[in-house]
């Protein structure tokens, strides 16, 4: 039996903006480790879509969240796409993420424990557009990034006036060694040998490297690096590697975006004025 019709079979959903804010959000609870996490995603979604300055869509996976944080995504971001999930893990809720969008749609990346500069968009998708056939660009340049995912990168780029040396202010090292839980002496030695890659081409400069905590590509590109097999669900370095066999993997030369950590320090609240 049918009674009538379904009045919303022609309520179709607005069309997405060619650039989509994708996160994945997770905070089970809240103590412990998590206990000052909630304060960390809010000032990761402020600063993100504060200072994006463009025209934008947002697309939300959470996995499996705590009603205080799926209140607050609801009631107070209201993304354009929500998913709710059990906790199926971060690399494959980005797949899946990756997954829902038109193939040449600009997917805009980030974990939920980042912070955003003022308009921190608008340079990697420059980056994007103005490189040859890249495959991802980040706004958050680590020196450790360079030792995987960058081997294709980098050959392309030896043949068109790459520099290497040691580019990175030290300050930025410190602050990504204190943001994963290092000393910032010991990260210091740990990387003591490592060298930056950089280029200028055509009149844009970028550092031969990117990240899988924020970056911007192709919704296509994306997609085919995290499905290629399993271990991708199981090591973010994998997803590296990958996009590099798809195309060039690009950093800003400005520090656009950092990582906050699980703690949201006074400090990194004066950053965004």
């Amino acid at each position: 039996m049918r009674i009538g019709h379904n009045p919303n079979r022609q309520n179709y959903t607005k069309t997405l903006a060619p650039i989509v804010l994708s996160v994945v959000t997770h905070l089970p609870d809240e103590v412990g480790y998590h206990s000052r996490r909630m304060e960390v995603i809010e000032f990761c979604f402020q600063t993100m879509l504060r200072g994006a300055q463009m025209d934008i869509s947002l697309a939300v996976w959470d996995n499996g969240s705590n009603d205080r944080l799926l209140n607050y995504l609801q009631d107070s971001i209201k993304p354009d796409i929500l998913i709710r999930s059990q906790n199926i893990g971060l690399t494959s809720a980005k797949a899946s993420l990756f997954g829902m969008l038109p193939e040449d749609t600009i997917v805009a990346y980030s974990d939920d424990d980042m912070l955003f500069y003022p308009d921190w968009l608008r340079p990697q998708i420059a980056l994007l557009n103005g490189f040859p056939n890249v495959a991802s660009v980040t706004g958050y340049p680590v020196r450790t990034a360079f030792r995987w995912g960058t081997e294709n990168t980098i050959k392309w780029a030896t043949h068109n006036g790459a520099e290497y040396g040691r580019f990175l202010p030290q300050k930025w090292e410190d602050d990504f060694a204190v943001s994963i839980g290092r000393d910032p002496a010991w990260h210091r030695e740990y990387t003591r040998e490592d060298l930056d890659y950089r280029i200028e081409y055509r009149g844009l400069k970028a550092y031969l490297t990117s990240h899988h905590c924020q970056f911007v590509a192709r919704a296509g590109v994306a997609r085919k690096a995290a499905r290629y097999d399993g271990k991708a669900m199981a090591d973010e370095r994998y997803f590296d590697i990958e996009l590099d066999k798809l195309g060039l993997r690009l950093a800003t030369q400005q520090r656009l975006t950092r990582h906050i950590g699980n703690v949201l320090h006074d400090e990194l609240r004066k950053e965004i004025v």
